[in-house]
């Protein structure tokens, strides 16, 4: 299958500018699957969230499940429920949303807005088991030791990973696909935020942790192919996942 990162530049708060921007690389892309940055319609507009926030079923995910097509899009929102915010990693397709993942770790301010989830995510779709996970969440190794033992072959995940904290991301993605043996595919935003600059460097390594792309510090596309069977492959020629030994 052909994945498409794409790493991007986000206008705070300006929910109708990223989501246009959004529509069009999807109308222009190839890809069976897209992966988006973190809150990639809006940034982390911590003083606007609750006007910016919108359900499931809103128009945000109405307008691109209407241009999906075959494609599976991914990317978290500010999802509003029963009184409550969330940071929503959502998987959509033609038909809405085919899978979500309320952010569980949250870090520093989004503490404050944001109503931590509670469940994992590991999705059934016709192109794979796909977990999904969010920034944060990549410094949690026992997270995706449950995503390895839900059967996952590929992981994604969508993040504002900031800038002094730069030198931690390669090696923590590396790890967490090296260590459970599946695809993990990372998309970073760039730019700036009243808060933080971000780096990019969006990148997808394989289950023995070969690098297939990585990204600059700029607004780009990346692509890279993944063959499922891989997974596979690793587990039968290295079964380091029998020997696991609980402590």
């Amino acid at each position: 299958m052909l994945v498409e990162l794409a790493q991007t530049d986000i206008k705070l708060g300006n929910k109708e500018a990223n989501l246009d921007k959004a529509i069009g690389i999807i109308e222009d892309s190839k890809a069976d699957i897209i992966l988006f940055p973190e809150l990639f319609t809006t940034g982390f507009d911590f003083d606007n969230l609750a006007d910016l926030a919108e359900p499931l079923d809103g128009r945000t995910i109405e307008r691109i499940s209407d241009v999906c097509r075959t494609k599976i899009i991914a990317g978290s929102i500010i999802e509003e429920s029963n009184m409550r915010l969330y940071n929503t990693f959502v998987l959509i397709d033609d038909t809405g949303v085919i899978g979500k993942y309320r952010k569980i770790h949250l870090f520093s301010q989004e503490k404050h807005y944001f109503s931590a989830g509670d469940n994992i995510s590991v999705i059934a779709t016709n192109l794979g088991r796909i977990a999904l996970a969010t920034c944060y969440d990549l410094r949690f190794p026992e997270l995706f030791r449950k995503f390895m033992k839900e059967e996952a072959d590929i992981v994604l995940i969508c993040a504002n990973f900031p800038k002094p904290r730069k030198k931690h991301w390669e090696p923590l993605i590396k790890a967490r696909a090296i260590e459970n043996q599946f695809f993990v595919i990372a998309c970073n935003r760039v730019g700036k935020d009243k808060i933080s600059e971000y780096f990019g460097r969006s990148m997808a390594v394989d289950p023995w942790g070969d690098v297939l792309t990585l990204g600059d510090n700029k607004g780009e596309i990346l692509r890279c192919r993944i063959n499922r069977e891989r997974v596979k492959e690793i587990r039968e020629g290295f079964p380091v996942l029998e020997d696991i030994k609980v402590l």
